[in-house]
């Protein structure tokens, strides 16, 4: 009997973190239970040991939204290359000659979960485990332009805009427009938004709901590449982040 209600307690919280994760972030405690089919106070237990652990975050206006370990954890199956990402960022890196990367939503970040290093003599300061601003970043903004609204809207209230160089955007209505456009082509850019020097280009990762699982960017120097050049990546790296999607 006490198997069975530890089986029956891990269905539970197994649950409530799938109707968390649910898009249309983020999520009232009422929606969650519906959901989960799971009695409120059970799931409000559920969820505040959730939170304790780092999978879940509470906005303190009883709304919840998914936490950083659940995104570390996913970041860890998408570093796996028995689906063949690698071979894809390798042939993505050999026909661009810059530095490939593969992110994923990390908190109120983009962060690095793969790396392909160019072969000449420059080389990006960038590294797997690296965070990204989402407003600065081309493979922030990628994901950004494809999460559901209401979730975008949270993490930029959360996380702001601040100026990362003199170039970054910090106004929400530019922004906005931005993302707009990121939509309509399928890629977005960045020249010197989140770092002096630093340019890049990047195209979502989406599931068959049309969910940014993840992003896939090229970057490089800005003596080595011009603004037209960077966008001349554009076809390569979506085919690229499509190529990803049929691995997941």
């Amino acid at each position: 009997m006490d198997r069975e209600k530890s089986v029956n307690s891990v269905a539970k919280a197994l649950r409530v973190l799938q109707a968390v994760a649910r898009p249309e972030l983020p999520h009232r405690l009422g929606e969650i239970a519906a959901h989960a089919g799971v009695p409120k106070a059970s799931t409000h237990r559920i969820l505040a040991t959730l939170v304790e652990e780092g999978y879940v975050v509470a906005d303190g206006e009883g709304r919840y939204s998914v936490g950083f370990q659940l995104h570390a954890l996913a970041a860890q199956v998408l570093s796996d290359d028995a689906v063949g990402i690698d071979a894809v960022l390798r042939a993505l890196q050999q026909r661009l000659g810059q530095a490939v990367h593969l992110a994923v939503l990390s908190g109120e970040s983009a962060t690095y979960t793969h790396k392909v290093d160019p072969g000449h003599a420059y080389r990006i300061a960038t590294e797997i485990g690296m965070p990204l601003p989402l407003h600065a970043s081309a493979a922030g903004k990628a994901l950004l332009a494809h999460l559901p609204e209401a979730e975008a809207e949270a993490l930029l209230d959360r996380a702001g805009l601040p100026a990362r160089t003199p170039h970054t955007l910090t106004d929400r209505a530019a922004l906005q427009r931005e993302l707009d456009r990121v939509r309509e082509e399928g890629h977005a850019a960045e020249y010197e938004e989140a770092d002096e020097a630093i340019c890049s280009l990047a195209a979502p990762v989406l599931d068959a709901d049309g969910y940014p699982r993840g992003a896939v960017s090229v970057s490089s120097l800005v003596f080595l590449v011009t603004r037209d050049q960077l966008q001349e990546f554009a076809p390569a790296v979506r085919q690229a982040a499509q190529e990803v999607a049929r691995r997941l």
